[in-house]
C-alpha cells in the first residue's frame, strides 16, 4: 500500500514540475493547445483529442479547428465551454470512417467573456483509474444558493506518461444539481486505450448558466444577474443587514468592475456598497424595474455587501414574481456582453 502511494505521489509531483504542464518561461497571454494526440477506436473511427489551457486573465470560449485529408475543417468546442483563467479543457473529435486527419487541431475562433465564475460545485475524487473499467469516479455536490443543471464533469486521460493524453471523458449527465445535494459520477475511456489508462487530469465541471437567485428566506427568493471578470464564492443574503453577501476575487491585478442587477422593489429603494466593512462609491440607477448597481474592486480577495436589496416592509407574491422574470431576462441578455477576439 505504501509503495502504491509514493507510485501515485510520485507521477502527480511530476505532473507539477514537468514544463509542459506548468511551462514557466511563457508569458502567453491567451489560450493555447498544451497537448494532442490521436488513436483508432474498434469501429475504425480516428479520435484526436487534446487540452486547452488559458494563459489570459480573462475567461473564453475556444472552437477548435481540424483539417481533413479530403478538404474539409472539423470543428468542436472544448468539454468546459467556459475555460478559467489558468485552467484546462480537454477537447475531442470523433472523425467518420475513412476520414483522415490532415494537420493537427488547432484554435480557429477565440471569444473573451465578462462572466462570473460562481464556485458552487465541488469535485471529490482520487484520480487514479479504477476497477477493470478504468472509470474516473467521484462525488459532486452544489454548496452554491441555487440548482444548475445538465451538469457532467469531464477530463483528460493518461498513462505513464504524464505528457502524452490518451482520451477525453465526460461522465454521465445531471439534468438538476439542487442546493446542498451530493451525487456520484462515473466516466469511461474508450475500450481500445483501457488498459493504459492509469490516471486522470484536468477534471472541470459544464453546466448550463443558472438563473440566479437567491433565498431570502419565508419561501421567498431575490433574483440577480452579477458580472464580473472574478471569482466568485459563499454568495448569500444576510437579513440581519438586508444584504447580497459575497467574497469576491478579480482575475486581472489591477482589480475590475462589477455589475449587479436586481428587481426594483420600492420607489425609494435605496442601495449602498460595502467592501471588507468600508463604504464604497457605487454608480446605481433605477427604472422603475431594475436596479442596476455598478462598482469597482481592487485586487485579491474582498467581502462585499450589497445593502438594501429589500428594503421595503412587505414582498408581495406578484412583486416576487416579476423579479424573477426580471432575472431571467437578465440571464438571458448575459451572452451580448461577450466579445470575439481577432
Amino acid at each position: 500500500m505504501l509503495e502504491r502511494i509514493a507510485f501515485v505521489s510520485a507521477i502527480f509531483l511530476l505532473i507539477l514540475i514537468s514544463p509542459l504542464f506548468l511551462i514557466a518561461s511563457a508569458e502567453f497571454d491567451g489560450p493555447r493547445i498544451i497537448l494532442r494526440s490521436s488513436f483508432v477506436d474498434s469501429d475504425g473511427h480516428v479520435n484526436v483529442v487534446g487540452t486547452v489551457r488559458n494563459f489570459a486573465q480573462s475567461p473564453v470560449q475556444v472552437t477548435i479547428g481540424l483539417p481533413t485529408l479530403e478538404g474539409n475543417t472539423l470543428e468542436t468546442e472544448t468539454y468546459g465551454r467556459t475555460i478559467w483563467p489558468l485552467t484546462d479543457s480537454p477537447f475531442k473529435f470523433i472523425l467518420r470512417v475513412g476520414e483522415s486527419q490532415a494537420g493537427d487541431p488547432f484554435l480557429k475562433n477565440v471569444t473573451e467573456l465578462n462572466t462570473v465564475r460562481h464556485d458552487m460545485l465541488v469535485l471529490t475524487y482520487d484520480g487514479m483509474a479504477v476497477g477493470e473499467e478504468r472509470a474516473f469516479v467521484g462525488k459532486i455536490k452544489n454548496i452554491g444558493p441555487f440548482e444548475v443543471k445538465n451538469v457532467s464533469v469531464f477530463a483528460a486521460v493518461h498513462n505513464t506518461n504524464h505528457t502524452l493524453q490518451l482520451d477525453t471523458v465526460r461522465s454521465n449527465v445531471f439534468s438538476v444539481i439542487k442546493p446542498g445535494e451530493e451525487l456520484d459520477f462515473v466516466a469511461l475511456p474508450d475500450p481500445v486505450v483501457r488498459t493504459d489508462v492509469l490516471y486522470y487530469s484536468c477534471a472541470g465541471i459544464d453546466y448550463d448558466d443558472p438563473i440566479t437567485t437567491v433565498k431570502v428566506g419565508d419561501g421567498k427568493i431575490l433574483a440577480y444577474d452579477l458580472t464580473a471578470v472574478a471569482q466568485v464564492t459563499n454568495f448569500r443574503y444576510e437579513n440581519s443587514t438586508d444584504s447580497l453577501a459575497f467574497r469576491i476575487r478579480p482575475y486581472s491585478p489591477s482589480g475590475g468592475d462589477v455589475a449587479l442587477r436586481i428587481g426594483q422593489l420600492a420607489s425609494n429603494q435605496t442601495i449602498t456598497i460595502a467592501i471588507d466593512g468600508m463604504a464604497q462609491d457605487a454608480f446605481v440607477k433605477s427604472d422603475g424595474r431594475t436596479m442596476s448597481i455598478d462598482f469597482f474592486v481592487p485586487e485579491g480577495n474582498h467581502e462585499i455587501q450589497v445593502q438594501g436589496v429589500r428594503n421595503i416592509p412587505e414582498i408581495h407574491s406578484a412583486v416576487m414574481v416579476f423579479a424573477a422574470v426580471t432575472g431571467m431576462a437578465l440571464a438571458l441578455a448575459r451572452s451580448w456582453g461577450a466579445f470575439k477576439i481577432s
